[in-house]
């Protein structure tokens, strides 16, 4: 997950709900650099970072103010789009147009964090992809609770 930690409401909120709840992932199938954990003390974290996007299936962007003015997530969004056979999803959080995606996302779809058919469309392709038998009223109530929690942000 490539994101700004200024944004962490809400890449911690779509972790606990959308992810985990919804989707049913353990800590260990995520990797955030919000989770203390997932990089060590002493631990290079740009290798960290490069290794778990070379080994992992889907990046995702959290592009926001806060992303585009990162030189570290501009950096991870370059990286994102050079791995080869990555699924990367840009999803525009509140407050950004999609036109602000920049240069490397404009020829790719984006979606609106807080789309409920985007989030849908999401769900249903890492069921498919990771053959987890679908659950939607979970995931519908797991996918309100994440609206509520863009909503309840100033």
């Amino acid at each position: 997950m490539s994101h700004s930690s200024d944004d962490k409401i809400i890449v911690n909120g779509f972790i606990k709900e959308i992810l985990k709840i919804g989707c049913g992932f353990k800590d260990g199938d995520i990797f955030c650099t919000l989770d203390p954990t997932v990089i060590r003390t002493g631990d290079d974290f740009r290798e960290k970072i490069v290794e778990n996007m070379k080994s992992c299936d889907f990046i995702l962007l959290f592009i926001s103010g806060n992303y585009l003015q990162s030189e570290v997530c501009q950096n991870e969004m370059g990286a994102a789009w050079a791995i080869e056979n990555k699924r990367v999803l840009p999803f525009v959080l509140p407050n950004t147009k999609f036109k602000d995606m920049g240069f490397l996302n404009e020829v790719k779809q984006g979606a609106s964090i807080a789309d409920k058919r985007k989030l849908d469309e999401f769900y249903n392709e890492v069921c498919g992809y990771y053959g987890i038998s679908s659950d939607w009223p979970s995931f519908n109530k797991a996918k309100e609770d994440f609206i509520e929690i863009i909503c309840q942000l100033p």
